[in-house]
């Protein structure tokens, strides 16, 4: 059979009997901080990873002409336009 039954196991609903808990108590410690240790170190490649590809600013060096206040106030219109158009 796939399942056999295990001496650490319940039979019947199948968790473990108070002997494989007790031989598991001392291991529990040391396996937390080592889970800790892991995410740490992989929560922090990802956090350095992302704040270094977010850190770039590729348009910084493209001067932006300025605009007057009659372009500006077309543009604004024409966007009032185009956001009503999709409303409807």
């Amino acid at each position: 059979m796939v399942l056999d039954p295990s001496r650490y196991q319940d039979t019947r609903t199948w968790k473990m009997t108070p002997a494989m808990i007790r031989a598991r108590q001392p291991f529990f410690r040391r396996n937390m901080i080592g889970l800790g240790l892991l995410l740490g170190v992989t929560g922090g490649v990802y956090f350095y990873t992302y704040n270094f590809l977010h850190r770039d600013n590729d348009f910084a060096d493209v001067p932006v002409p300025p605009i007057s206040e009659e372009e500006l106030a077309q543009l604004k219109k024409e966007y009032e336009v185009l956001k009503a158009n999709k409303e409807k």
